[in-house]
């Protein structure tokens, strides 16, 4: 199969591949970790060579074989998904915006993270001015101590 628009796009495409890998992998171990919670593991063949898998120290049976081919199947649908000419473009044009962007310089985002922050803590201090004083007029409006 040939690389659609081969070239370009490249680092988009690497980090949603990437991605989309990390989470079928996790997906699947948590189906294992599931699966591993219904029942007794028994192996698939009963000899000691095959009890464990080599350096995972995981059973060898139906369970987890399953769990591969969940895997395996992601992977493949990731793949066919990725080559599709539609998510090509999109991810290339993604790229391409990305470059257009005026990123801000370390102190130009500290300086907008403080403002943030003071306008936060201002807008709180007057919901709260609010609110006391909504509690109060509500207080001498409905006196509630003096129906008990």
């Amino acid at each position: 199969m040939e690389t659609y628009k081969a070239g370009q796009g490249s680092l988009t495409r690497l980090a949603v591949w990437v991605g989309m890998i990390i989470v079928s992998f996790l997906a699947s171990l948590e189906l294992y970790s599931w699966i591993q919670t219904k029942g007794h593991d028994s192996a698939l063949i009963n000899l000691a060579v095959f009890n464990d898998l080599p350096l995972l120290g995981v059973p060898l049976s139906w369970k987890f074989l399953l769990c591969v081919c969940v895997f395996a199947g992601f992977v493949w649908l990731v793949r066919r998904y990725m080559f599709r000419k539609k998510t090509v473009d999109t991810l290339v044009e993604v790229e391409m915006e990305m470059k257009k962007v005026s990123w801000p310089t370390r102190e130009e985002a500290m300086n907008a993270t403080w403002i943030v922050v003071f306008v936060t803590i201002m807008i709180m201090g007057v919901l709260a001015a609010f609110d006391v004083a909504l509690s109060k007029i509500f207080e001498l409006f409905f006196d509630t101590s003096a129906r008990s």
